[in-house]
């Protein structure tokens, strides 16, 4: 891996924050709601008390997927935040495609733009939603299979493995996905061939990029996790995890675009300096 890219991608949100933020800051913001942090902060409670027989599947289930169920609200938060998702971030690439492309950073255009990649979002965020689910629903069922141990130290120490491998084993699996929508969007590739055509640019590099993502993502499930545990259902919950699901967005798809221009050796002219 490049050990600028993230150099790359801290550089283009700083010079473009205000004008990227935007894309992600409302899918962010109605995410944060689907958040079960009754259920996140049962969970933890649980396991920092050493109390694991208060843990269910459903209550971990809860914990880790979009769709939980704590109450009607947040399960319709995350419904809502899915769907909200697909347009923002349609337009999101389409704004950093044309910028990279051309140099330009304006909105003209975006909404033509739109057309065409709403059905590549769509395939993306599908996939990647099926995959996320059924991942939640395998590390729930360890979880909880592992809090069954009689001995306290084994169930802990399996929990702790647990979790971890789970979490570098699902960031292979979509990591493998990752140029996959700017090879849709850019290439003009139908959905195989931009499949095989992104991993073949992805495979010199995604070592770096899997374990680069796996630390972020676990670094803003403890931040969430903290926010549970204190501040649960409160204004400043919202606010926190509404700025962490925006960071990781927006970290997520420039790094995307910024790997993929350089992978496919295609000149940046938001670089260029006219």
């Amino acid at each position: 891996m490049k050990l600028d890219y993230t150099i790359q991608t801290n550089k283009y949100i700083g010079k473009n924050f205000l004008y990227t933020f935007p894309f992600v800051l409302i899918p962010a913001f109605i995410l944060s709601f689907s958040l079960a942090s009754g259920s996140i902060n049962e969970v933890l409670r649980g396991f920092f008390t050493g109390n694991l027989s208060t843990w269910t599947f459903f209550k971990l289930f809860n914990a880790v997927s979009v769709f939980n169920f704590d109450s009607w609200q947040t399960a319709l938060a995350g419904g809502v935040g899915i769907v909200a998702i697909v347009p923002c971030m349609a337009l999101f690439t389409a704004f950093m495609e044309k910028h990279m492309r051309i140099g330009k950073r304006t909105f003209n255009g975006l909404w033509t733009k739109l057309n065409d990649n709403i059905s590549s979002t769509v395939v993306f965020g599908g996939v990647v939603l099926i995959i996320y689910e059924l991942w939640a629903i395998v590390l729930a069922a360890m979880l909880y299979f592992m809090s069954l141990i009689p001995n306290a130290v084994v169930a802990y120490i399996c929990i702790v493995i647990t979790y971890l491998v789970a979490h570098i084993a699902f960031m292979s699996v979509i990591s493998t996905l990752y140029l996959w929508l700017p090879c849709m969007q850019i290439t003009g590739f139908r959905v195989v061939e931009a499949l095989h055509y992104s991993y073949r640019l992805f495979t010199p590099v995604r070592n770096g990029i899997i374990l680069e993502q796996t630390f972020f993502l676990l670094f803003g499930e403890i931040i969430i996790g903290l926010c549970a545990l204190f501040i649960p259902q409160t204004v400043f919950f919202i606010l926190v995890t509404t700025l962490l699901m925006a960071i990781f967005l927006l970290y997520y798809f420039v790094r995307m675009e910024i790997i993929y221009f350089d992978r496919d050796h295609i000149e940046r002219m938001d670089l260029r300096k006219y």
